[in-house]
Parts: structure tokens; sequence; C-alpha cells
């Protein structure tokens, strides 16, 4: 969210096979009771940090900061009947792009490009569950990664938290993780990359970390936002 953040990746997401763009078929979440709300116009921009490190098993070298921003652009797309609300999205280091936002049934995530897995799916938040709460669901739409069975394993880790990010205090925040796991040659799941969200309600996320294999790689933290 390494030489991108995973949200940047998305930005070269022009076309995907078996993707579709379409007009919004039902209203997005409401703004004041959403912890991802997709309205159309609304905007969020974030300041991205990466820290790349010479012991890095992939091309993820260097520090690299951006600012990034998202903006709703009342379009969706549709990833094999997943339908995704996108936004434009503009970034200093990396020029002009799309994201794609998933919300359906208080279950919300994010798709994007993430070297060297690929286009993945990371479902961050059931809103309705306790601290605790934990549940699988598949990080690839093919359900494999160079032939290996991948999955991902949320858990809610906090509830009603307040937390001061850029000098902003956000309250009744959401703190989740989750992490990315590959069965290779049947020897069972093992993590090989965590991701910690912060999200609150009428804002969206306020913060996201991403570490490999015990490694922080990067911050992306909220400057400011326009919720519609």
């Amino acid at each position: 969210m390494r030489g991108t953040s995973l949200f940047l990746w998305a930005l070269m997401l022009f076309c995907f096979i078996g993707c579709k763009q379409i007009a919004y078929k039902a209203p997005p979440p409401l703004p004041g009771s959403s912890y991802f709300p997709q309205t159309y116009g609304s905007t969020w921009q974030y300041r991205d940090s990466v820290y790349g490190l010479p012991t890095d098993t992939f091309p993820l070298k260097g520090v690299k900061n951006d600012i990034v921003t998202y903006t709703m652009n009342g379009s969706t797309t549709d990833f094999n009947s997943m339908i995704c609300y996108d936004a434009t999205v503009v970034s200093q280091l990396y020029g002009n792009g799309t994201a794609y936002f998933y919300a359906k049934d208080h279950t919300f995530g994010i798709f994007s490009q993430s070297p060297p897995w690929g286009f993945t799916t990371l479902e961050f938040l059931v809103d309705k569950q306790p601290a605790g709460f934990s549940w699988a669901s598949s990080p690839s739409l093919y359900l494999v990664l160079h032939g290996s069975p991948v999955r991902a394993v949320t858990t809610i880790l906090e509830t009603n938290i307040a937390r001061v990010v850029n000098g902003q205090t956000f309250t009744n925040v959401i703190h989740s993780t989750l992490n990315y796991q590959i069965n290779i040659n049947n020897a069972g799941y093992h993590n090989i990359a965590f991701f910690d969200f912060y999200v609150a309600p009428g804002v969206g996320i306020i913060e996201k970390d991403a570490s490999y294999y015990g490694l922080l790689n990067e911050t992306e933290t909220i400057l400011s936002y326009t919720i519609k």
C-alpha cells in the first residue's frame, strides 16, 4: 500500500482481464454511518512513506515519500461479479490512475496491484463485529499465487479507540490486521505479509501500515478529507 504503495500500484490498472466499468447500480454506503464512505465526489489525501530496505528479497529498495489523492468518480467496476466503486488517483510521484473500493454487507476491501503478488484483494473490515473476530477471505481472484494456494486472515484487534494521525484526532476507530498467507508444496499456510488498517466512521481509512517478512515497509496516513 517496496517501490510503490499497494494503493499506488492500482494507478496502472486502467484495464484488467475479467473486469468492466459500469455506472453506479446501487447507492454506496452513507458517509455518516460507514467506515468506508464511497459517495461521488468524496476526496482523501494521504502521505505515503515507503521504507525499502537493502535486505528486502524483492525490489523494494530506497525510501520514497509521496502525496496521494483519491476522489470518488461515480463509476463502478465489476471484478468477476464483485462490484467496486472507482476512485481517481493522483500521485505526485507516479501520476494518475484508478483505485477500486469494495463494500457489501458491512464488509469492506480494496483491490490493488501489489508486487510481487500481482492483483490482490485486501478485505480489511467487517464493521459490525467485535474485537477478536477473525475471518478468512481470498486475496486473489484466481485463488492461487504462482501455483500455490493463498488466503487472507483478518482480525479485528480494537474497536472504539481514539487515534491521532498527522495532528488530527479520530474517535470510534476500528483497528484491524490482515495476514497474507501462502501454502507452498502443501506444507501448510504461513504468513508472508501483514497489513494494519485504522478506519474511522464517516471518514474511511486514516492509516495503513504494511510489513513484509516482519519488516515495516510502508506507512500511509491521512492528511485531509472531504466527504460528500
